[in-house]
């Protein structure tokens, strides 16, 4: 894929963070963006500032846990436009604390968000894909799936779940034009991260004394994974520390 023009993205957690930022730049190619939220109304800033780029929005809230809710929503948009090019599952929870203090179900609700939200929608779009033989998934992990630590249990354990489906998945579609990436953008701004930053305690478990990198700049090369989606890295743990990724993906010189 040498560019997203014309191209249809569906992006969950698109109304702030990583997503709002990947959205924007996104933009600049024209696609035609399917922009993911809780609430539609929680995508307003978004679609409209996509939209002033020059791209075509439309905004749908839904919960990706739902596997119904997230199967209406594909099949929506591919009676609409009869196809998704890229599907981008950027939507994540996360749920700091001991084990001993976290119920189960707020244990479960993270692996809800981070696990069976992007099975949900890879499930309900990888059929049409097969069948056109083309496509890109992208799932956002994280490296805290090799970074355990204290208060991570629920966090940690989805994000190793989820790339570890992610790079099964990669085998079960290998003989085909469907490619299925899993994305680490590395320690970012965002509200879950400040939230952690508000507690002393969390914040001392941290891996920097900072709150991390703008989300301007994992948005960059998660936008260039879906414009070139690279043969070698499908399947692959794509991390923005890399220093060979970003230098492919246009970050450094």
């Amino acid at each position: 894929m040498a560019g997203l023009q014309d191209k249809v993205v569906l992006l969950t957690g698109a109304s702030r963070g990583i997503g709002a930022a990947t959205a924007r730049l996104m933009a600049e190619d024209t696609p035609t963006l399917i922009l993911c939220a809780r609430t539609a109304e929680a995508n307003a800033e978004t679609k409209a500032a996509v939209e002033a780029i020059g791209a075509r929005a439309e905004s749908h809230g839904f919960d990706v846990s739902d596997a119904d809710a997230a199967k209406a929503l594909v099949d929506d948009v591919l009676a609409r436009h009869g196809r998704i090019d890229v599907l981008i599952n950027n939507a994540g929870s996360g749920k700091m604390g001991s084990v001993a203090d976290v119920p189960p179900e707020d244990y479960l609700a993270v692996q809800r968000v981070n696990i069976m939200g992007p099975y949900n929608m890879i499930y309900a779009a990888l059929p049409s894909m097969l069948e056109r033989d083309a496509g890109t998934i992208i799932n956002l992990t994280s490296a805290r799936a090799f970074i355990p630590d204290r208060f991570y249990a629920a966090y940690c354990s989805s994000k190793a779940a989820l790339l570890s489906m992610t790079q099964c998945l990669h085998f079960d579609v290998q003989d085909t034009n469907v490619k299925i990436f899993a994305f680490s953008p590395g320690f970012t701004q965002t509200d879950m991260v400040r939230e952690i930053y508000a507690s002393k305690v969390f914040r001392q478990a941290a891996l920097t004394a900072d709150e991390g990198q703008p989300p301007e700049r994992p948005a960059k090369v998660l936008t260039w994974l879906a414009r070139e989606a690279p043969d070698d890295l499908a399947g692959q743990h794509v991390q923005v520390q890399f220093n060979d990724i970003s230098r492919r993906a246009g970050l450094e010189g």
